[in-house]
């Protein structure tokens, strides 16, 4: 059954339906992902880095190049890991007094 029109001959819509076999294989184990997840918790200043939070591009930097243990792994998937639990490098805003001074001030200022 060269052809799809044979294929679907012979099984019917059966032969429409694909049969993948779930994608690529994994390239980083469970035991790196929980090493990842570990090193993402710690604070840099711990593992001897000069700085007081990760970024992405600084945890990948230092996964690749740690001497006790390798994992290379991409920005992108890095990230992805890091969301699947719970961990996310983005800036914490605080809140802060605008600057502008209230309704009430600049109706005493000009009436003034």
């Amino acid at each position: 059954m060269r052809t799809p029109s044979g294929a679907f001959n012979a099984k019917g819509l059966a032969a429409l339906d694909p049969l993948w076999a779930g994608g690529r294989p994994r390239l980083i184990s469970d035991d790196e992902r929980e090493f990842i997840v570990m090193t993402a918790r710690t604070r840099p200043v711990t593992l001897g880095r000069p700085f007081t939070h990760w970024s992405v591009r600084k945890l990948a930097d230092y996964l690749a190049d740690n001497r006790v243990r390798r994992v290379k792994v991409g920005r992108e998937r890095l990230r992805q890991i890091l969301h699947e639990h719970g961990i996310s490098f983005q800036r914490t805003r605080t809140w802060k007094e605008s600057k502008i001074p209230t309704r009430t001030s600049n109706s005493t200022v000009l009436s003034t």
